[in-house]
């Protein structure tokens, strides 16, 4: 009997837990799977510089600016003892090429529209991406976003952005290196 009490005390903790766990931003997304691909990826490159605890944080604080359009959705302590090097990494991100620019793109607004993000705020994040050489905006913008359910809005802020040519062809030159 007491071994019946004790077995079900731990299937429900269990439970319990598993719903905590399920409840974290970390998990809660479809979108994540987006997120850990990119992470992952830029952890690899990181190594190169860095030692594995430092580049995997690096990597984390980037991945986590990218797709969480600069808002946290969470605190990690270990997260915020790398934000100066990860702010440094930020300007070499392009060069790398982990996700190509219209790929990255789809999947933020993808993220975007799960989030349930402003569009003020999808699109100042948006143009520091640009400005960053990471997504294309305006006339370079992905036409496969207009049909993607719950994006019209977001593609409507992406498209609106006026760019000269030599902004195109600079983004264009950049990540053609």
């Amino acid at each position: 009997m007491g071994e019946a009490l004790l077995i079900g005390g731990a299937i429900f903790f269990g439970g319990i837990i598993t719903g905590l766990i399920k409840s974290h931003p970390f998990y809660k997304y479809e979108t994540q799977k987006f997120k850990n691909s990119y992470q992952a990826k830029l952890w690899k490159i990181l190594l190169t510089k860095y030692s594995e605890d430092e580049a995997y944080w690096i990597s984390r604080a980037l991945t986590d600016y990218i797709y969480d359009f600069s808002k946290r959705l969470y605190e990690d302590v270990h997260i915020e003892r790398y934000i100066r090097d990860a702010l440094q990494e930020r300007k070499d991100l392009y060069k790398y090429q982990i996700v190509a620019p219209q790929a990255l793109c789809e999947q933020l607004v993808l993220r975007a529209v799960e989030l349930k993000v402003h569009p003020k705020l999808f699109f100042k994040h948006m143009r520091e991406l640009f400005g960053d050489h990471l997504v294309p905006m305006g006339k370079l913008t992905p036409k496969s976003i207009q049909s993607m359910p719950g994006a019209v809005t977001y593609y409507l802020e992406l498209v609106k952005l006026p760019l000269s040519a030599k902004q195109m062809t600079n983004f264009i030159d950049m990540n053609n290196q």
